[in-house]
């Protein structure tokens, strides 16, 4: 097996100086739950590591792609795309990517007090599953506002946001279907509405993925023809283009509110060539990623 302990391509990692971190421990609005360090490792072949006297802080380890595995008291746990872990304090543990489907995940090491009860409330692998009300995208686009937190400096104010950010971010995971049932769609009136709701949801939860017709029409059981069909009539773009056009909208909206690099937009919204990335985007927004950044944050 390849191991590799950092160092992948689009990654993003995030890492509060020690002396931010004692402080905030000691903060009265922070001192109960504190990031140590948070990030972002795309596709992460060969990624390992081993902690043989555990770590000083809890991790909570979400992948959203791929797959992999952790070893946390001498037992072996998978962890498939969707799922997500958090390993405790000071407990030696083991954990990587599949060598087959290397995972896609976002991490973070805590601590505070809140922190040992977060890790015995999420034992075991734990599912988020994809249905109509799921808020997938919505943990996701959380997650990387507060990775972007840490390029505007390390302020008070900043720490101060990430860290109670985090506890919402937190809350998410620990209350799954809470989260969900706040933000449930209502008053969907016709079979048609309903049917494109779900079809359009389904793609914004999967915007980090390559989906193809099939993926579509086998996920609501219909054929790729009537799939096809039924969505073109409603939206009037095929399901794939429109796919697509959802994928470039979330890359401007990164472009302009985040600091990622062109090429880490691309590979985290499925695109593993910048350059098509580049050439698509183009064709959509009429101008180049770079020269949208540039205008538009003029």
């Amino acid at each position: 097996m390849l191991k590799i302990r950092n160092g992948f391509v689009g990654q993003r990692l995030n890492v509060f100086p020690f002396y931010v971190v004692e402080e905030a421990l000691n903060h009265p609005l922070t001192a109960d739950l504190v990031v140590h360090s948070m990030g972002c490792f795309p596709k992460a072949e060969g990624h390992y590591v081993q902690r043989e006297y555990g770590c000083n802080e809890c991790i909570l380890i979400y992948c959203t792609q791929g797959e992999g595995w952790y070893m946390l008291n001498d037992q072996l746990f998978t962890v498939p795309a969707n799922h997500f872990f958090v390993l405790p304090m000071n407990v030696p543990h083991r954990y990587g990517s599949s060598d087959d489907n290397p995972w896609t995940i976002y991490w973070t090491h805590f601590k505070g007090k809140k922190a040992p009860f977060i890790s015995e409330q999420l034992q075991g692998t734990i599912s988020i599953s994809l249905d109509k009300n799921s808020r997938i995208d919505d943990r996701i686009t959380f997650f990387d506002e507060l990775l972007n937190a840490f390029n505007l400096g390390i302020t008070e104010e900043v720490v101060n946001y990430v860290n109670l950010g985090f506890n919402y971010l937190i809350s998410s995971f620990l209350y799954i279907n809470t989260f969900r049932d706040v933000k449930l769609r209502k008053g969907l009136l016709n079979q048609n509405v309903f049917f494109i709701s779900l079809a359009t949801h389904y793609m914004a939860e999967n915007i980090e993925k390559k989906l193809t017709l099939k993926d579509l029409s086998s996920h609501f059981r219909y054929s790729e023809s009537y799939f096809n069909r039924m969505f073109c009539k409603e939206v009037h773009l095929s399901p794939i283009n429109y796919f697509l056009h959802l994928k470039i909208e979330r890359a401007g909206q990164l472009l302009l509110h985040t600091n990622m690099k062109i090429n880490q937009i691309s590979l985290k919204l499925g695109f593993d060539d910048p350059y098509y990335f580049s050439r698509l985007f183009k064709k959509i927004k009429g101008v180049s990623p770079k020269a949208y950044r540039e205008t538009n944050n003029e």
